[in-house]
């Protein structure tokens, strides 16, 4: 009978060797977690910025290309209606295409478009608008036909059915004015011409040089966080324009400070309120200084 071998002894892992590697182990899951929250939220905060820049190049495209066709003529104004402590409306006759005239075969074709904010979305409507009659109706170079319906103080509003969403979760709108102003001196019999920043429009619309259009966006997916009423809050933190001063950079240090300033609402909604701004020549009789 053979003699049994001595079973080898191998010296396994001590409690403090294990709770040595247990700790290494937490602290780079910990580190790993802290990197990958940082990431997504970076991805997410990227992702709110894109949006909000994107709906707010949606309204300057369109206000935009609106506004380089509007029909400029004395029997076509432009209304705005200024509101105190909230969102400002526009509307203007614009040369665009593709609009039937219904009991009619005008050749020449116009529109009444119009902005407005509601529910924190602008909205932009457009209708129909024709020309003189179709057999007053000269050269599309020559005459100077009346628009049909056109009330002298400016366009009325279009019908409710012919708004359409433009942009989401746009919470304020804000128009001021490039205005050209002359002053006479009899003395020496000259005139002296300037462009100065007006936040009302003149009662003649052909001093208005350009419109400055100001608006302040939010991520469509941050605003369901907030209900119309703190939203509404929100948009009031953001004061009308005033003469000499765009609201812009005003505007850009409130959303900076929203935070701050507004600590019962959600942080990361807050933190992707962004002010933007665009400047639209309204007329080419008089050129931009």
């Amino acid at each position: 009978m053979k003699p049994l071998r001595p079973i080898p002894y191998h010296r396994g892992f001590t409690l403090i060797e294990l709770l040595v590697v247990m700790t290494v182990l937490s602290m780079f899951l910990m580190m790993t977690t802290i990197v990958t929250r940082d990431a997504l939220d970076l991805h997410s905060a990227t992702r709110a910025r894109l949006v909000s820049e994107r709906n707010a190049a949606a309204f300057m495209r369109q206000f935009d290309s609106d506004i380089f066709q509007r029909v400029n003529r004395d029997d076509a104004r432009v209304r705005f209606k200024k509101q105190q402590d909230g969102n400002d409306e526009i509307a203007f006759v614009t040369k665009r295409q593709g609009y039937v005239i219904h009991g009619t075969t005008a050749e020449r074709r116009a529109s009444l478009v119009s902005y407005r904010i509601k529910q924190n979305m602008l909205e932009r409507a457009a209708s129909g608008y024709g020309f003189g009659s179709t057999q007053d109706r000269p050269a599309e170079d020559q005459g100077t036909l009346a628009l049909k319906e056109i009330p002298a103080e400016g366009p009325e509003d279009p019908a409710a059915k012919a708004f359409q969403v433009i942009a989401p979760a746009i919470i304020r709108l804000e128009f001021s004015f490039l205005v050209r102003e002359e002053n006479t001196s009899t003395k020496q019999a000259t005139t002296n011409v300037k462009h100065v920043l007006r936040a009302k429009p003149p009662k003649d619309p052909e001093q208005i040089v350009a419109v400055i259009a100001t608006i302040a966006t939010l991520d469509p997916d941050r605003s369901r966080m907030l209900n119309d009423t703190k939203l509404g809050l929100i948009a009031k933190r953001f004061p009308d324009a005033t003469d000499n001063e765009l609201p812009s950079k005003k505007w850009a240090e409130i959303a900076a400070n929203l935070t701050r300033q507004m600590p019962d609402m959600p942080r990361s909604a807050l933190q992707q309120v962004r002010v933007h701004q665009g400047v639209f020549t309204l007329t080419s009789r008089i050129p931009l200084p």
